[in-house]
């Protein structure tokens, strides 16, 4: 009964997160080592961006730190850490709701000299996941088996926004929290036979205008990946493979969108978790192979997230 517990899992497979690690966001809907069991975690995630900027004199950044007022390409490095408790509650076999609250470390540097490295208390989130269509809990782990999840959420705005640092205050995209109340949407579909797999899964934020008349642009992300289950008497690992895109909307400022900001960015994904009974490891490497990103915006170049988790067993 534990080898379908955990094989049915797999059809609630994960996703690397939210879109925009540096907003303070991210939810990842992981694997566990029994279907339909209440968990608790850790999880750390780290997104490293660097990369030149031009900008002309009038213009100051409005994404990624402070601009000096002056003309000439600046080099920019940021890293945003966040290590997240979370946990799941399930309410029958269709219904579970997912919550989280970060504890961030944004870093920002400019040619070299540090311009931000704070460590705060993010925006908490809570997610209901109801699974529409597909398998339950059972003895038969031979057959194919499939699952539609759908779920809605919201970014709970408690995290600071007024945070200073070497006389400034701090842009937007390095405060620890975001000041607005956004929503959250996602939708996977998993299927897999006898120890293989594939999962495509995707994760929407609604993102409000905060005081000031700013509005971060509305993002989503896309998952795919293909695994692979290698079982043991007590212990059970999962490699994937697979890729990852961000996509997110231009910000705004008082209605009117900044062209500067925004875009699409792709990664390539490798990740593998690790069981051994309740307790679960994972870890994921991402690689940024496309930056198609506003003028304003700091490439992306890699992403790591790992984790620990504990799942109460239900029969």
């Amino acid at each position: 009964m534990k080898k379908s517990l955990l094989l049915g899992a797999l059809l609630l497979f994960a996703l690397p997160g939210l879109a925009c690690d540096q907003c303070g966001c991210g939810l990842l809907l992981g694997v566990q080592p029994y279907d339909h069991a209440n968990n608790f975690g850790l999880q750390w995630r780290m997104r490293y961006l660097h990369g030149d900027i031009t900008a002309p004199a009038p213009i100051s950044l409005l994404k990624h730190g402070g601009h000096d007022g002056t003309s000439g390409p600046a080099a920019y490095t940021e890293a945003y850490m966040v290590l997240e408790a979370r946990g799941q509650v399930w309410f029958g076999q269709r219904l579970n709701l997912t919550g989280s609250v970060p504890v961030l470390n944004n870093f920002q540097a400019v040619n070299g000299i540090r311009r931000a490295d704070l460590y705060a208390v993010g925006d908490p989130m809570l997610l209901a996941r109801y699974v529409l269509l597909g398998s339950v809990s059972g003895p038969d782990t031979t057959r194919l088996r499939h699952r539609l999840t759908a779920g809605l959420g919201v970014k709970i705005p408690l995290g600071r926004t007024d945070v200073q640092q070497f006389g400034e205050t701090l842009d937007h995209d390095l405060q620890p929290g975001t000041g607005t109340w956004d929503g959250l949407a996602s939708l996977e579909y998993s299927v897999r036979g006898n120890g293989w797999g594939t999962s495509t899964a995707f994760v929407g934020r609604y993102n409000s205008e905060k005081s000031g008349g700013h509005r971060m642009g509305h993002s989503g992300s896309l998952t795919a990946e293909v695994f692979r289950v290698f079982r043991q008497k007590n212990s059970q690992w999962l490699p994937s493979l697979g890729g990852y895109v961000e996509y997110a909307r231009p910000d705004q400022n008082e209605g009117v969108q900044d062209k500067t900001t925004g875009g699409t960015t792709v990664f390539s994904s490798v990740g593998a978790r690790l069981w051994w009974k309740a307790l679960g490891f994972s870890f994921t490497w991402q690689h940024a192979l496309v930056n198609d990103i506003g003028a304003l915006m700091i490439p992306n170049r890699e992403r790591f997230i790992a984790g620990i988790n504990y799942s109460f067993e239900k029969d």
